[in-house]
Protein backbone atom coordinates (compact mmCIF):
# COMPACT_ATOMS: atom_id res chain seq x y z
CA UNK A 1 0.00 0.00 0.00
CA UNK A 2 1.45 3.35 -1.06
CA UNK A 3 -0.05 6.54 0.34
CA UNK A 4 0.17 10.08 -1.04
CA UNK A 5 -0.28 12.95 1.43
CA UNK A 6 -1.63 16.29 0.16
CA UNK A 7 -1.42 19.51 2.17
CA UNK A 8 -4.10 22.16 2.81
CA UNK A 9 -5.86 23.09 -0.44
CA UNK A 10 -8.06 25.98 0.84
CA UNK A 11 -10.60 25.86 -2.02
CA UNK A 12 -7.90 25.49 -4.72
CA UNK A 13 -9.65 22.40 -6.10
CA UNK A 14 -9.30 23.38 -9.76
CA UNK A 15 -5.55 23.86 -9.33
CA UNK A 16 -4.66 21.09 -6.89
CA UNK A 17 -6.77 18.10 -7.99
CA UNK A 18 -5.22 17.73 -11.48
CA UNK A 19 -1.80 17.76 -9.79
CA UNK A 20 -2.95 15.03 -7.40
CA UNK A 21 -4.16 12.95 -10.36
CA UNK A 22 -0.77 13.34 -12.04
CA UNK A 23 1.08 12.36 -8.86
CA UNK A 24 -1.13 9.30 -8.29
CA UNK A 25 -0.48 8.13 -11.85
CA UNK A 26 3.24 8.88 -11.64
CA UNK A 27 3.93 6.99 -8.40
CA UNK A 28 1.12 4.41 -8.60
CA UNK A 29 -0.37 5.44 -5.26
CA UNK A 30 -3.10 3.24 -3.79
CA UNK A 31 -4.32 5.86 -1.37
CA UNK A 32 -4.54 9.64 -0.99
CA UNK A 33 -4.78 11.44 2.36
CA UNK A 34 -5.77 15.12 2.36
CA UNK A 35 -4.36 16.76 5.49
CA UNK A 36 -7.25 19.14 6.20
CA UNK A 37 -8.30 22.72 5.49
CA UNK A 38 -10.21 21.93 2.34
CA UNK A 39 -12.36 24.97 3.15
CA UNK A 40 -11.92 28.75 3.40
CA UNK A 41 -9.83 31.25 1.52
CA UNK A 42 -9.83 34.98 2.08
CA UNK A 43 -10.48 36.24 -1.44
CA UNK A 44 -13.40 34.12 -2.63
CA UNK A 45 -17.15 34.66 -2.48
CA UNK A 46 -19.56 32.32 -0.72
CA UNK A 47 -20.73 31.04 -4.11
CA UNK A 48 -17.15 30.34 -5.21
CA UNK A 49 -16.48 28.55 -1.92
CA UNK A 50 -19.46 26.23 -2.38
CA UNK A 51 -18.46 25.49 -5.98
CA UNK A 52 -14.87 24.64 -4.98
CA UNK A 53 -15.94 22.28 -2.20
CA UNK A 54 -18.49 20.61 -4.47
CA UNK A 55 -15.75 20.10 -7.06
CA UNK A 56 -13.55 18.55 -4.39
CA UNK A 57 -16.35 16.30 -3.10
CA UNK A 58 -17.21 15.13 -6.63
CA UNK A 59 -13.54 14.32 -7.24
CA UNK A 60 -13.26 12.32 -4.01
CA UNK A 61 -16.42 10.32 -4.71
CA UNK A 62 -15.38 9.62 -8.31
CA UNK A 63 -11.90 8.43 -7.28
CA UNK A 64 -13.32 6.25 -4.53
CA UNK A 65 -15.73 4.70 -7.03
CA UNK A 66 -12.76 3.98 -9.31
CA UNK A 67 -10.96 2.11 -6.52
CA UNK A 68 -8.64 4.77 -5.07
CA UNK A 69 -8.72 4.92 -1.27
CA UNK A 70 -9.22 8.59 -0.31
CA UNK A 71 -9.18 9.90 3.27
CA UNK A 72 -10.07 13.51 4.05
CA UNK A 73 -8.87 14.83 7.39
CA UNK A 74 -10.54 17.78 9.11
CA UNK A 75 -8.64 20.99 9.73
CA UNK A 76 -9.54 24.02 11.81
CA UNK A 77 -11.07 25.71 8.74
CA UNK A 78 -13.29 22.69 8.05
CA UNK A 79 -14.78 22.25 11.51
CA UNK A 80 -17.30 25.14 11.26
CA UNK A 81 -18.84 23.60 8.14
CA UNK A 82 -19.38 20.25 9.86
CA UNK A 83 -21.82 21.88 12.31
CA UNK A 84 -25.50 21.46 11.52
CA UNK A 85 -26.97 24.49 9.73
CA UNK A 86 -28.55 27.08 12.07
CA UNK A 87 -27.58 25.01 15.13
CA UNK A 88 -26.07 26.39 18.32
CA UNK A 89 -22.72 25.06 17.09
CA UNK A 90 -23.11 26.98 13.82
CA UNK A 91 -23.73 30.23 15.71
CA UNK A 92 -20.75 29.57 17.99
CA UNK A 93 -18.45 29.08 15.00
CA UNK A 94 -19.92 32.18 13.36
CA UNK A 95 -18.67 34.19 16.31
CA UNK A 96 -15.33 32.44 16.81
CA UNK A 97 -13.95 31.28 13.45
CA UNK A 98 -11.84 33.63 11.32
CA UNK A 99 -12.37 33.17 7.60
CA UNK A 100 -15.70 31.37 8.08
CA UNK A 101 -18.27 32.21 5.40
CA UNK A 102 -21.74 31.79 6.97
CA UNK A 103 -23.52 32.28 3.62
CA UNK A 104 -21.57 29.32 2.20
CA UNK A 105 -22.24 27.15 5.23
CA UNK A 106 -25.25 25.13 4.15
CA UNK A 107 -23.90 24.34 0.67
CA UNK A 108 -20.46 23.39 1.98
CA UNK A 109 -21.98 21.35 4.81
CA UNK A 110 -24.02 19.28 2.35
CA UNK A 111 -21.02 18.77 0.04
CA UNK A 112 -18.83 17.56 2.93
CA UNK A 113 -21.40 15.13 4.35
CA UNK A 114 -20.60 12.09 2.18
CA UNK A 115 -16.84 12.48 2.60
CA UNK A 116 -16.80 11.09 6.16
CA UNK A 117 -14.08 13.47 7.31
CA UNK A 118 -11.76 12.12 9.98
CA UNK A 119 -9.37 13.62 12.50
CA UNK A 120 -6.56 11.09 12.08
CA UNK A 121 -5.07 8.47 9.77
CA UNK A 122 -2.53 5.87 10.85
CA UNK A 123 -0.43 3.11 9.36
CA UNK A 124 1.97 1.47 11.80
CA UNK A 125 3.87 4.26 13.54
CA UNK A 126 3.01 6.88 10.91
CA UNK A 127 0.24 9.20 12.13
CA UNK A 128 -1.37 11.95 10.06
CA UNK A 129 -3.51 14.76 11.46
CA UNK A 130 -4.09 18.31 10.32
CA UNK A 131 -1.75 20.06 12.76
CA UNK A 132 -0.10 17.28 14.75
CA UNK A 133 -0.38 15.70 18.18
CA UNK A 134 1.87 17.17 20.84
CA UNK A 135 3.01 15.15 23.81
CA UNK A 136 0.98 17.40 26.11
CA UNK A 137 -2.22 16.92 24.11
CA UNK A 138 -1.72 13.14 23.91
CA UNK A 139 -1.40 13.07 27.70
CA UNK A 140 -4.41 15.35 28.13
CA UNK A 141 -6.54 13.14 25.85
CA UNK A 142 -5.21 9.87 27.29
CA UNK A 143 -4.44 8.55 23.82
CA UNK A 144 -3.55 4.90 23.42
CA UNK A 145 -1.16 3.18 21.03
CA UNK A 146 -3.98 2.99 18.44
CA UNK A 147 -5.16 6.59 18.59
CA UNK A 148 -6.95 7.11 15.30
CA UNK A 149 -10.32 5.78 16.51
CA UNK A 150 -10.11 7.86 19.68
CA UNK A 151 -9.26 10.99 17.69
CA UNK A 152 -12.08 10.41 15.21
CA UNK A 153 -14.50 10.01 18.12
CA UNK A 154 -13.44 13.41 19.47
CA UNK A 155 -14.17 14.95 16.09
CA UNK A 156 -17.68 13.49 16.08
CA UNK A 157 -18.42 14.41 19.69
CA UNK A 158 -16.74 17.76 20.30
CA UNK A 159 -15.63 19.75 17.22
CA UNK A 160 -16.10 23.02 19.13
CA UNK A 161 -13.81 21.79 21.91
CA UNK A 162 -11.12 20.80 19.39
CA UNK A 163 -11.45 24.20 17.73
CA UNK A 164 -11.25 26.02 21.06
CA UNK A 165 -7.94 24.38 22.05
CA UNK A 166 -5.26 26.64 20.55
CA UNK A 167 -1.84 27.32 22.02
CA UNK A 168 0.03 30.63 22.37
CA UNK A 169 1.60 30.38 18.90
CA UNK A 170 -1.90 30.60 17.39
CA UNK A 171 -3.27 33.18 19.79
CA UNK A 172 -4.77 30.83 22.38
CA UNK A 173 -4.00 29.86 25.95
CA UNK A 174 -4.69 26.13 25.82
CA UNK A 175 -2.85 22.92 25.05
CA UNK A 176 -3.02 22.97 21.24
CA UNK A 177 -5.30 20.34 19.73
CA UNK A 178 -4.52 18.33 16.55
CA UNK A 179 -6.29 20.97 14.45
CA UNK A 180 -4.39 23.94 15.94
CA UNK A 181 -0.84 22.95 16.95
CA UNK A 182 1.64 25.32 15.35
CA UNK A 183 4.85 23.95 13.83
CA UNK A 184 6.89 25.55 16.62
CA UNK A 185 4.71 23.90 19.28
CA UNK A 186 4.86 20.51 17.58
CA UNK A 187 8.64 20.65 17.14
CA UNK A 188 9.07 21.59 20.81
CA UNK A 189 6.84 18.77 22.08
CA UNK A 190 6.17 16.00 19.54
CA UNK A 191 4.30 12.92 20.72
CA UNK A 192 7.18 10.52 21.27
CA UNK A 193 7.37 7.31 19.27
CA UNK A 194 5.40 8.52 16.23
CA UNK A 195 6.31 9.70 12.76
CA UNK A 196 3.82 12.50 12.13
CA UNK A 197 2.64 13.96 8.82
CA UNK A 198 0.85 17.32 9.07
CA UNK A 199 -0.32 20.39 7.20
CA UNK A 200 -1.61 23.58 8.88
CA UNK A 201 1.62 25.62 9.07
CA UNK A 202 2.60 26.85 5.58
CA UNK A 203 6.03 25.76 4.34
CA UNK A 204 7.78 26.61 1.05
CA UNK A 205 8.31 22.91 0.35
CA UNK A 206 7.84 19.60 2.16
CA UNK A 207 10.01 19.82 5.27
CA UNK A 208 11.33 17.07 7.55
CA UNK A 209 12.43 17.75 11.12
CA UNK A 210 13.21 14.61 13.10
CA UNK A 211 10.08 12.45 13.01
CA UNK A 212 7.90 15.30 11.75
CA UNK A 213 6.91 15.97 8.13
CA UNK A 214 5.31 19.31 7.23
CA UNK A 215 3.27 19.36 4.01
CA UNK A 216 1.26 22.62 3.81
CA UNK A 217 2.86 23.53 0.47
CA UNK A 218 -0.17 24.86 -1.46
CA UNK A 219 -0.57 28.07 0.55
CA UNK A 220 2.75 29.79 -0.19
CA UNK A 221 4.85 26.89 -1.44
CA UNK A 222 5.74 24.67 -4.38
CA UNK A 223 2.89 22.14 -4.18
CA UNK A 224 5.07 19.14 -3.33
CA UNK A 225 3.33 16.13 -1.83
CA UNK A 226 4.66 13.29 0.32
CA UNK A 227 4.66 9.57 -0.52
CA UNK A 228 4.67 6.78 2.06
CA UNK A 229 5.98 3.69 0.29
CA UNK A 230 5.40 0.00 1.03
CA UNK A 231 8.74 -0.18 2.83
CA UNK A 232 7.79 2.67 5.17
CA UNK A 233 10.01 5.31 3.57
CA UNK A 234 8.72 8.85 3.12
CA UNK A 235 9.70 10.75 -0.04
CA UNK A 236 8.57 14.17 -1.38
CA UNK A 237 6.82 14.01 -4.75
CA UNK A 238 6.62 16.67 -7.45
CA UNK A 239 3.89 15.86 -10.02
Amino acid sequence: MTTLFVGDIHLKSAHVLPAVDRAVAMVGADEVVFLGDVCDDWDVTAREAVAAVRMFADWVQARRAAGLDVTVLAGNHDLPYLARPRSAEFHWFRREADGFKPRAHEGVHEALKPLDMRLAWRRGRVLATHAGVTGAWAAYAGLSDSPEGELDRRLRESPMHLFDMAGPARGGRSTPSPVWADRTELEADPWAGWIQVVGHTPVPTVANVGDLWFCDTWTDGDGLMLLLSDDGSLVPVRP
